[in-house]
C-alpha cells in the first residue's frame, strides 16, 4: 500500500518513520534531562561554595503556580525578579514544574538557581514520563542532608523536602564557636481536608525525627486556627504577619513560616507584592548568633 501524501506538502512519511521521529525526540529529551531526574537534586556554584557560614538569614516561601501569573502568562522571568526584589537567602517554592509542556519544558528550580547564583533542591511530588511537578528550595547557602519524604493523597500526592544548612552560633566570627546546623522543611499540603488530615501526621513525624532547630515553611493550604494545625502550633512557633492579610487571591492567610525558636516570632513576617503568581511571597528575617546563644 502507498503512504498516502499531504497535499501540497510533498510526501507524507510513513507511519513507521513518525514513530521513529517521535522515538528519537522522546530519546533527546531524556538524555537532556537524565542527569537532573533524581527526586533531591542539589547543584551548588563554586561561588556558593566559597560563602562563609551566615549569622542572618532572610527566608521566603512562594507558591510560583508554575510561574503563571495574574495575566496568563507563565513568565520565570517574573519569578525571579520576585525573588530579587525581596533579596531572600534561601527560597522554599511550591508548584514549580520540570520538563511540562504549559511552562516550556523548563527545569524551573534549575533555571531559577542558574539565573540567581543559588544552589537548589528539587523535589517532585507528580511524575509523568519526564514531566514533573514538586516543591524546591532555594539558598545563597550550601544545603546538605537533602531528603524527601512522600504524602499520601487522594487528589495529588504531595511530599515533604528537608535539607541542613550550617549557620553561625552565638559569638562573633573567629571566636572559636562551632557553626551549628538548622533543618529546613518545606512542603505543600493537598487542597482538600481529607487529604490534609493524611498528610499532617506524616508531616509531623517527620519534624518529630529531626534533631536541629528547625525552620518550616510552606503552603499549608489552611489558615492557622484550623483544628488540624493544633499539633503543629503544639510543637513550633508560628511567625505571624505583621498585618493580617491574605496570602493568595481569593482566599486567607495559607502561606506559613514556622520555626522552633520562640524568640524569632519577636519578629514579624511580611510579604512583598506581586503579580507574577496567585500566592503572595511570604518573608522573615533570623538572626541565628542571638537565638543560638
Amino acid at each position: 500500500m502507498q503512504p498516502q501524501l499531504n497535499q501540497g506538502a510533498g510526501p507524507a512519511l510513513p507511519k513507521r518513520a513518525g514513530r521513529g521521529l517521535l522515538l528519537v525526540l522522546a530519546l533527546l529529551i531524556f538524555a537532556v534531562s537524565a542527569a537532573d531526574l533524581r527526586p533531591d537534586t542539589i547543584a551548588v556554584s563554586a561561588k556558593e561554595q566559597a560563602v562563609g557560614i551566615p549569622d542572618s538569614i532572610c527566608f521566603m516561601t512562594f507558591n510560583i503556580r508554575h510561574a503563571k501569573g495574574l495575566d496568563g502568562k507563565v513568565q520565570l522571568a517574573a519569578i525571579r525578579s520576585q525573588i530579587e526584589q525581596g533579596k531572600a537567602d534561601l527560597i522554599a517554592l511550591q508548584e514549580v514544574d520540570r520538563f511540562q509542556w504549559r511552562s516550556g519544558m523548563q527545569d524551573q528550580a534549575r533555571s531559577l538557581a542558574r539565573s540567581l547564583g543559588l544552589a537548589y533542591a528539587f523535589a517532585p511530588a507528580m511524575r509523568r514520563g519526564v514531566s514533573q511537578y514538586g516543591i524546591a528550595l532555594l539558598s545563597r547557602y550550601p544545603l546538605s542532608h537533602v531528603r524527601t519524604y512522600p504524602l499520601p493523597g487522594d487528589k495529588e500526592p504531595r511530599v515533604v523536602l528537608t535539607a541542613e544548612m550550617k549557620v553561625r552560633g552565638a559569638g562573633q566570627p573567629g571566636s572559636g564557636r562551632p557553626e551549628e546546623s538548622v533543618t529546613i522543611v518545606t512542603t505543600h499540603l493537598g487542597v482538600s481536608g481529607s487529604d490534609r488530615a493524611r498528610q499532617m501526621p506524616q508531616l509531623l513525624r517527620v519534624l518529630q525525627s529531626i534533631r536541629t532547630p528547625i525552620i518550616l515553611m510552606g503552603d499549608l493550604n489552611m489558615p492557622d486556627n484550623d483544628p488540624l494545625m493544633k499539633e503543629l502550633n503544639r510543637r513550633l512557633h508560628k511567625v505571624s504577619l505583621n498585618r493580617p492579610q491574605a496570602t493568595v487571591m481569593h482566599g486567607g492567610e495559607i502561606d506559613h513560616i514556622f520555626t522552633s525558636f520562640a524568640d524569632s516570632c519577636d519578629g514579624f513576617a511580611w510579604t512583598e507584592p506581586t503579580q507574577a503568581s496567585d500566592h503572595i511571597p511570604v518573608l522573615h528575617q533570623i538572626s541565628f548568633s542571638r537565638l543560638l546563644d
